[in-house]
């Protein structure tokens, strides 16, 4: 006897939609077929008639942080928001006090997590110049990938960046190589701070403040010429590297063409990025403070486009916990506020009012947020709805009239930093998410237990 079937829902896959029938055994997809089909015998059954049914959603990006910083988020937390956003698989990154650049440090965070989580994850290990003998070690403990910034930390949190930062480009090089060494990806923070540190001086000594003004300070050439070094150095290396939370048509671009060249490079995205521009994001003012920054609405646009035909690989939400009083610690200003917006249970959420105005498809999202992550990232089992793959699945509703969103429902610690997207009409609702065939969230609620979330390792 089957565990679950869920039947008569409209089953999303990157190839096209159609209406079918999983059954669910060992917390696994023993058989998908179509509706008309009949199912085995199962102890719980899902009617999933009018709803669509995407498999389980992968964040490439996230920053729980936990430990010293669990006021701000903790794992708990910050996988309830996850559950609640239908994203079953959170790949965090190591920016943390200490950070997981230190095989000990890594491993602490892993056993941190373990207890906490009510979604599966994934981490990523620090990587920089001044840890490379540390790189082959963060491997062997499970590190699903490496991230690296090409900028020094920012200042007065030396301690979160130990063994994360490449700030030349025969550091990024030298990283490249301990990495490649591993088989595993590199996700790079690609800007470059010759171009940022001098537009930043210009506009605070103009006197200049507010969104638009941080914007302009992180101009398109900091990231372009950044995205120039990573293509640089992986063509050198042979090193296997991700470009995080791309901001500009222009580079999405320059890493496809690389691709087309023999370079093994992928580009990740985030919703705001695709979603909000310097004008539609200047009312949230510090809580619109990002990097890279939002761009201007042709460029936005543009990205979107570029995500509807297939040129990202990844999608996180550069979740980024800081509480209402730590962003506005300056008041409103731009130029002494903490870095980043929540977004990790809202990432799908948003992108889906896109397919309610036509600007993408399910099909998109699920290949950009599922199918690919899985594959770049080397997620054993993630991904899709086919036989034998692991039971992740989120079950969503569309709406008959639009629900203004309230951040003060959402789970995240940091709900009330979340001022960029309060009261924007949400067209889906997650009705229900399933991890390993375990329903962790039903109509908003949360319905699973901290703990069943497991760690993923890389697929060798």
């Amino acid at each position: 006897m089957n565990d679950l079937n869920i039947v008569h829902g409209v089953i999303v896959r990157p190839e096209g939609c159609f209406q079918g029938n999983i059954e669910i055994r060992g917390g696994k997809i023993i058989r998908v077929c179509p509706v008309r089909e009949p199912v085995n015998p199962a102890r719980d059954t899902v009617d999933a008639c009018g709803l669509l049914v995407f498999p389980g959603l992968i964040d490439s990006h996230v920053h729980i942080r936990g430990g010293r910083f669990s006021y701000r988020e903790d794992f708990a937390s910050g996988t309830m928001a996850a559950a609640a956003g239908g994203v079953t698989t959170i790949v965090e990154m190591p920016v943390a006090l200490p950070p997981a650049s230190r095989k000990e440090d890594f491993v602490a965070r892993v056993q941190e997590a373990a207890p906490q989580v009510y979604v599966d994850y994934a981490m990523y290990g620090g990587a920089g110049s001044d840890n490379l003998e540390e790189i082959p070690c963060l491997a062997k403990a499970g590190a699903m990938a490496y991230k690296t910034f090409l900028m020094p930390p920012v200042p007065g949190r030396e301690k979160e960046f130990y063994g994360l930062c490449s700030e030349t480009e025969e550091a990024l090089a030298r990283v490249m190589e301990k990495v490649a060494e591993t088989g595993r990806l590199l996700a790079v923070h690609s800007e470059l701070n010759q171009y940022v540190q001098a537009q930043t001086e210009k506009e605070m000594k103009s006197g200049h403040n507010g969104l638009k003004a941080f914007c302009r300070s992180r101009p398109v050439e900091a990231e372009t010429e950044a995205v120039r070094w990573v293509i640089t150095a992986a063509q050198k290396t042979g090193c296997r590297v991700s470009v995080c939370h791309v901001s500009t048509p222009e580079a999405i671009c320059m890493i496809q063409e690389a691709r087309a060249k023999g370079v093994d490079i992928h580009g990740e995205t985030c919703p705001q990025y695709l979603l909000f521009h310097e004008d539609s994001g200047e009312h949230a003012g510090v809580f619109a403070r990002m990097k890279p920054p939002l761009r201007d609405k042709a460029r936005m646009e543009k990205l979107l486009g570029l995500y509807a035909e297939g040129a990202f690989e990844l999608t996180g939400s550069d979740h980024a916990p800081y509480l209402k009083e730590e962003k506005l610690k300056n008041g409103p200003d731009i130029w002494h506020t903490y870095d980043g917006v929540p977004g990790l249970e809202l990432s799908f959420p948003l992108l889906m009012n896109a397919v309610a105005d036509s600007r993408l498809t399910p099909e998109a999202i699920a290949r950009s947020m599922a199918q690919k992550p899985a594959a770049v990232l080397g997620i054993p089992g993630k991904g899709r709805i086919e036989e034998g793959a692991d039971a992740d699945f989120v079950l969503v509703r569309k709406l008959d009239v639009p629900k203004p969103l309230k951040i003060t429902e959402l789970f995240t610690k940091c709900r009330d930093s979340a001022v960029l997207y309060q009261g924007i009409p949400m067209h889906y609702t997650v009705e229900e998410t399933y991890v390993r065939g375990k329903q962790v969230i039903h109509k908003g609620n949360i319905t699973g237990k901290p703990g069943w979330g497991t760690f993923v390792s890389h697929e060798i």
